[in-house]
C-alpha cells in the first residue's frame, strides 16, 4: 500500500520516471538514459534592445541597456554610431536600446552585452581669427569760442539785418533835426568789437561824440499797417533808469518826430510811452504813494527785446529775455495805423550815452529766438 502511494506521488511529480520504471520492468538491462532528468538548458535571453538612435548632428549614440537574466543570453546588438556633428558642436547621446525579453527556464544568468555607444562627431573646425581693430583717429584739437550765429530772418519779415557790413541797412531810413545831408554815420556806427551774435553791432553814438547828429539819433524801416512785431538785442554803457528818452517806437510815419507814436521807452526806468501818458510793469515806475522804483535795464548787459505794436487793437506788449513784463491794453487813448517802427536813441531827458543793437527784425507776426 505504502509503495502504490509512493508510485502515485512519483507519476504525477514526474511522469517520465514513471515511465522509464516501467519499461524497466519490462525490459531489464536496457539502456540507463533514463536515469535522473536534468534540467533543459534555458533559451537565451533575447537580443539587447536596438542600438540608441542616432544623436543629433555630432552626438554620441547611448548604449543599449543589458537583457534580463537568461541563460548565456547573446549579447545586445552594437548600437549605430552617431552621425558626424556639424562642424564645433558635441552630439547628444543615443538613446538607450531596450532590454532582451525573457527569462531561461532553469538556465544560468545570461547578461547581454550592452550596445556600444555611437561614435563621437568630429570637432568642427575654429572660426576664423577675428580681423584686427582700426587704428583710432588722432585727437583734433578744441575749436575756438565764437560768437552766437545770427538768427535767421522771417520768411515774412519787412526789415531784417544784423549789421554785419559797413553800408546803411537796406530798407532803412536815416532822418535828423538839421541838415539832412548829414550822413547816417554821424549818429551810427558799425562796431566789430562789441556785438551779441555774428561779426558786428550797430552802434549809437553818443551826443558828445558827434554833435552834428543832434539828439535824435534813429532809422526808420517798414513795418506792416497797423499790427507789427519787433524783435532785437539791446546794450546800453548807462544804465536804462533815467527820466524820459526814447529807445524805438512804433509811428505812422519815418519822421524825425514822436507825435502819432508809441514809444518803447526810459521813463522812470523801462516804460511804453504814448504823449507822455505812461504804462511800467507792475509795481514800478512813479507809484501812487508819489514814490518811484525803476525798472532797470543794467548798463553793460545784453537783453532781447520784443515788442508786440497792436495801434488797430491798442494792446501793447513788451518781453525781455522771454518774459512778458508790459500788456499794456486799451492804450493809446485812440487807435493809430502804425506803417513804421524806428530805433536808436533820442536824448531828451539824459544822461548821455551809447547804446548798441543787434539782428533787429520787424515782422507781422511775433518773431521769437530769445532764451
Amino acid at each position: 500500500m505504502r509503495n502504490t502511494t509512493l508510485a502515485k506521488l512519483e507519476l504525477t511529480r514526474n511522469p517520465s520516471f514513471f515511465l522509464c520504471s516501467l519499461v524497466g520492468l519490462l525490459a531489464a538491462g536496457a539502456v540507463a538514459g533514463c536515469a535522473g532528468g536534468s534540467s533543459d538548458t534555458g533559451a537565451a535571453g533575447a537580443s539587447g534592445g536596438s542600438a540608441g538612435t542616432s544623436g543629433g548632428a555630432g552626438t554620441l549614440g547611448g548604449a543599449g541597456t543589458s537583457g534580463s537574466a537568461g541563460t548565456s543570453g547573446s549579447a545586445g546588438t552594437t548600437g549605430v554610431a552617431g552621425t558626424t556633428g556639424s562642424a564645433g558642436t558635441a552630439g547628444t547621446a543615443g538613446t538607450t536600446g531596450a532590454a532582451g525579453t525573457g527569462t531561461g527556464r532553469g538556465g544560468t544568468a545570461g547578461n547581454a552585452q550592452g550596445g556600444r555607444g555611437g561614435s563621437s562627431g568630429t570637432t568642427g573646425a575654429a572660426g576664423s581669427t577675428a580681423g584686427s581693430g582700426g587704428r583710432g583717429g588722432t585727437s583734433g584739437s578744441a575749436g575756438t569760442t565764437g560768437t552766437g550765429g545770427a538768427p535767421a530772418c522771417p520768411a515774412n519779415a519787412t526789415f531784417c539785418s544784423g549789421f554785419e557790413d559797413a553800408n546803411m541797412p537796406a530798407n532803412s531810413v536815416y532822418k535828423l533835426q538839421g541838415d539832412p545831408a548829414t550822413p547816417w554815420t554821424a549818429a551810427f556806427a558799425v562796431d566789430t568789437t562789441l556785438k551779441k551774435n555774428g561779426n558786428s553791432a550797430l552802434r549809437v553814438k553818443s551826443m558828445s561824440e558827434s554833435s552834428q547828429a543832434g539828439a535824435y539819433r534813429m532809422l526808420a524801416v517798414p513795418a506792416t499797417n497797423g499790427v507789427f512785431w519787433a524783435r532785437f538785442w539791446f546794450r546800453s554803457d548807462v544804465d536804462v533808469a533815467a527820466d524820459h528818452n526814447p529807445i524805438a517806437m512804433a509811428c505812422l510815419d519815418d519822421a524825425a518826430d514822436k507825435t502819432n507814436c508809441v514809444e518803447f521807452a526810459e521813463d522812470v526806468g523801462m516804460a511804453f510811452n504814448a504823449n507822455d501818458v505812461v504804462r511800467w510793469p507792475a509795481g514800478y515806475g512813479r507809484l501812487t504813494d508819489g514814490s518811484t522804483r525803476p525798472y532797470i535795464l543794467n548798463k553793460n548787459t545784453w537783453y532781447c527785446i520784443e515788442l508786440g505794436f497792436d495801434g488797430t487793437n491798442r494792446v501793447q506788449q513788451v518781453y525781455v529775455d522771454g518774459a512778458q513784463l508790459i500788456n499794456a491794453t486799451n492804450y493809446p487813448a485812440s487807435a493809430l495805423a502804425f506803417k513804421n517802427f524806428k530805433f536808436g536813441f533820442w536824448t531828451i531827458h539824459g544822461p548821455a550815452r551809447q547804446v548798441w543793437y543787434d539782428d533787429v527784425a520787424v515782422a507781422p507776426t511775433r518773431i521769437g529766438g530769445c532764451p
